[in-house]
């Protein structure tokens, strides 16, 4: 049915940044030498977003249990922010942390740019020789914990770049707390049609997400329910990450006044 082309398209703004995200801050009571550790780690991990092949080298993928052609494409999409700072949460050995926070801003992750990106590693390990010569090495990994925050304003950016694939123009989001409004136009042949949408977005398990309708508007006439329901059933899930390879788990998704707000976790892969 052509008129559920928006409804495909809509779905590639929630792929757009599922990808990335993190947890809550937390306090850290740094001393003298932990004011070291802390411009070392930002050092490193500022070159490791630099460069695909350092970011490969953290070896961290290695300890979650990716295949060397796995950690190839994660290297190729390496996220890099324009400015991070780091906040640790030491362990008992000076090689040991609780967590490391890393807390990224502006960064560029395909042709989206998230506003802030945070990455936590709860109870890793780091080579300390490695870190004085501004390297980062994992030697031990627990999963990485993820947070991400993007504006309705770069989200719509990259929409846009697929809007022009699709026949669609003069698109428009809003984002409102727990409600997404997206509208525009779509040629059909030789007609142009407005649609209106709305809803929001429905964890239905870590794994899977969907694109909870509740309205849906063509040239402002309102679809049946079951009509938009039929659409439904061929766009959602609109993310499964059971489909890729990627070990990822998503604890909470939700919008916000503005952006749209991620948490999740990448965790060892099973088998």
């Amino acid at each position: 049915m052509k008129m559920s082309k928006p409804f495909e398209i809509f779905s590639v703004f929630w792929l757009a940044f599922f990808c990335l995200a993190a947890c809550p801050i937390f306090s850290s009571d740094l001393h003298a030498s932990g004011h070291n550790t802390v411009e070392q780690l930002e050092k490193a991990f500022t070159s490791a977003f630099a460069c695909p092949e350092e970011f490969k080298s953290t070896k961290i993928f290695h300890l979650l249990g990716y295949t060397e052609a796995e950690i190839a494409a994660i290297g190729k999409i390496t996220p890099r922010p324009v400015s991070l700072k780091v906040e640790i949460d030491r362990a008992e050995a000076s090689d040991e942390f609780a967590n490391i926070k890393v807390t990224c801003s502006q960064v560029r992750y395909y042709n989206l740019t998230i506003a802030t990106a945070t990455f936590e590693f709860p109870e890793c390990k780091v080579d300390m020789q490695s870190l004085k010569q501004d390297r980062i090495r994992f030697t031990r990994s627990n999963g990485i914990k993820l947070k991400t925050e993007v504006s309705e304003s770069d989200i719509l950016k990259v929409f846009e770049l697929f809007a022009r694939a699709k026949s669609l123009r003069d698109l428009r989001l809003q984002l409102e707390k727990n409600r997404a409004r997206l509208g525009g136009w779509y040629r059909a042949g030789f007609l142009t049609i407005s649609f209106r949408v709305l809803g929001n977005v429905e964890l239905v398990n870590p794994k899977v997400v969907n694109f909870d309708c509740s309205r849906f508007t063509l040239n402002r006439i309102p679809l049946p329910k079951h009509t938009a329901r039929s659409m439904l059933s061929r766009i959602n899930p609109v993310f499964d990450s059971t489909k890729t390879w990627l070990n990822l788990n998503i604890e909470d998704i939700k919008i916000l006044d503005g952006y749209v707000e991620t948490i999740a976790r990448i965790d060892k892969k099973k088998g």
